[in-house]
């Protein structure tokens, strides 16, 4: 099992405190899945409370194993460990700006598909020997 760290304002509608429909589903896919999501943030509406196995104040730097986490915010990628896959959920980077993220996704749905994917085919270096 996977932990997937996830901002709870990527799955916010408009950074209210309703949850987005299109972001919900995405979630309950990497659940059914068998990942464990937290969320990283506070006061979760109760559709996502249903989602995910926890709430963090934040994602580790430096998990105990491997793990994703999902953020809008360029600067929450900086420092972490190669066991923290970092995706930047919206908006790419400006031009210029230094890339810290190890992926971009344009929405939660397609963060999902990336880490599905990932988990079925892993590179030859994270495959189980």
């Amino acid at each position: 099992m996977t932990r997937i760290y996830v901002d709870l304002g990527i799955a916010l509608r408009d950074g209210n405190l309703i949850p987005d429909e299109e972001s919900v589903r995405p979630l309950e896919f990497l659940a059914d899945a068998g990942h464990e999501i937290l969320l990283v943030g506070e006061a979760p509406p109760d559709e996502l409370t249903a989602v995910a196995h926890g709430l963090v104040a934040s994602a580790p730097l430096q998990p105990d194993r491997r793990s994703w986490y999902l953020t809008d915010d360029v600067e929450r990628c900086q420092g972490a460990t190669a066991r923290l896959r970092t995706v930047l959920i919206g908006a790419a980077p400006p031009a210029g700006s230094i890339h810290r993220c190890d992926s971009v996704a344009r929405d939660l749905q397609a963060a999902a598909m990336e880490i599905l994917a990932a988990e079925a085919m892993p590179a030859p270096s994270q495959r189980p020997t």
